[in-house]
């Protein structure tokens, strides 16, 4: 199973995301790592929550997993300038940015995103440049298309105003986990895992199950 594989950081952030697909957010999480190797902030999307705690945000379209991972860190007991994000999904614009002016200069995401995604602009700008942010993304083929099925499939089901055009752009080299994305959403299945209230371990292996068929 996928699950036992990943390692504690790509668990947690899985796990955000998964909690942010049940709440009705976009299925994106994030997590805080120390020089150490130790998680010290976990965040997930929060765009449609009406609530969150400690010092995340909610309820707007700047409730971003990675945004409220960085809100969540102690940065009076971490120091930042060893930390690195994790994140489910390549960061946005708005969140990239955000690691830069953290002075954080370590980013790690598990699945592109062709349409926002936008960590190519860390030399853009030479304060991008200066903050010698490096960058590691999707280094695990089997959980990106995971990863993108559940987008997708939320992209569909949460009613996205343009969903089929933006899936397009989105999963653009990632064909298998726009096809599973699409299979899951018609059979309702995630839906119904979430008013069962399962795991995120237990709906990864069960996608990890569907793709070895459809592979």
């Amino acid at each position: 199973m996928i699950w036992q594989r990943l390692s504690l950081e790509w668990q947690y952030c899985v796990e955000e995301a998964w909690a942010a697909y049940c709440y009705g957010s976009l299925p994106h999480g994030a997590v805080v790592v120390d020089a150490e190797g130790n998680i010290v902030a976990r965040g997930r999307n929060r765009i449609r929550e009406l609530t969150a705690e400690g010092r995340q945000i909610s309820g707007n379209r700047l409730a971003h997993a990675e945004m409220n991972a960085l809100l969540e860190l102690d940065w009076h007991a971490v120091n930042v300038y060893g930390c690195k994000l994790y994140s489910s999904i390549q960061p946005c614009p708005m969140c990239i940015g955000a690691v830069r002016m953290a002075h954080m200069q370590e980013v790690h995401y598990a699945g592109r995103d062709s349409g926002a995604g936008a960590t190519s602009l860390i030399d853009k700008t030479p304060f991008f440049e200066s903050g010698n942010i490096r960058v590691f993304g999707s280094e695990d083929p089997e959980l990106e298309i995971l990863l993108m099925a559940i987008q997708v499939e939320a992209t569909f089901s949460q009613a996205h105003p343009k969903a089929e055009e933006w899936v397009e752009i989105m999963s653009q080299g990632v064909p298998l986990g726009r096809k599973l994305g699409t299979e899951i959403f018609a059979t309702g299945i995630l839906r119904q895992w979430k008013e069962e209230k399962k795991e995120a371990a237990f709906v990864l292996d069960q996608l990890h199950e569907q793709l070895q068929k459809l592979a």
